[in-house]
């Protein structure tokens, strides 16, 4: 029986050492998971098809965030206020206008400070002041009441943040999540204490707040952000209507299915 107590008691300390390994690999590394920034030299040349303008927009805290800002094919009807993923810089993410100026919308896009040519270094409210900047830079073109906030993944959390204080014409959230430590913790597969995490994100409290109207597109086969994060915030929408649950898709490729582009005609052409 000692024989038993003893090896438990060593078991016992050793997952208790590797669960403490882990708590301290998040507490110093968060940054380096959350914010997957890929710098670029200021000369870098974009090329992407249609046409375009390259931003410098300055922030309220003294950083300047690069921004690209996409005419739409014909008249605009509004305009779409993208913000980015977690990982990479515009050189990436770029082409994805064009599902928004084919349905007649000017698209403003911005680097995150510390990403591709935009100065400072990133954090949450950091990411904040940057989205409000690249707002009020927007709403010289266009009147509150003609943009559409759109964040995808880590951009879920700085869309929403804006809905909460402003009220544009409705927000789009492509893959989000409740709270950013969820999906942390999702990704190492142990509670963690909530003490650790120095950036929250905390989309359903920003949701709670917004009055415009907010459409969810989520994939049930997504591995970053399952689906039952985003499933957190329906209860916050208008109607059940405004979550759309793409069957089979994952966190990198909704826009490959038919039913995300229904679902942006429908929210988007009159």
């Amino acid at each position: 029986m000692a024989e038993w107590i003893k090896a438990g008691a060593v078991i016992f300390a050793a997952g208790l050492a590797l669960y403490l390994i882990v708590v301290l690999l998040v507490w110093i590394g968060q940054e380096r998971f959350i914010y997957q920034a890929h710098s670029l030299p200021l000369d870098y040349r974009y090329t992407f098809d249609g046409s375009y303008e390259e931003l410098r927009i300055p922030t309220a805290d003294g950083e300047t965030v690069n921004g690209l800002f996409f005419r739409a094919q014909g008249d605009p009807q509004g305009a779409v206020l993208y913000f980015h993923g977690n990982r990479g810089n515009l050189s990436r993410w770029g082409h994805l206008h064009h599902p928004f100026t084919s349905r007649g919308y000017d698209v403003l896009m911005i680097d995150y400070r510390g990403y591709g040519k935009s100065t400072g270094k990133p954090s949450e409210a950091g990411l904040y002041q940057d989205g409000e900047a690249a707002l009020q830079w927007l709403l010289r073109h266009h009147t509150l009441e003609e943009v559409v906030l759109y964040g995808r993944s880590l951009g879920s959390g700085v869309a929403a943040y804006l809905a909460s204080r402003h009220t544009p014409k409705s927000l789009i959230l492509e893959t989000p999540y409740d709270v950013l430590p969820n999906v942390i913790q999702h990704q190492v597969m142990l509670p963690l204490p909530g003490g650790i995490f120095r950036h929250h994100f905390p989309t359903f409290r920003h949701l709670s707040k917004a009055r415009c109207p907010i459409h969810i597109l989520a994939g049930t086969h997504d591995r970053l952000i399952p689906l039952r994060l985003p499933l957190e915030l329906k209860p916050l929408l208008r109607s059940p209507s405004d979550f759309l649950i793409i069957q089979g898709a994952g966190h990198h490729n909704l826009s490959a299915f038919q039913a995300y582009h229904f679902e942006l005609d429908r929210l988007l052409l009159p």
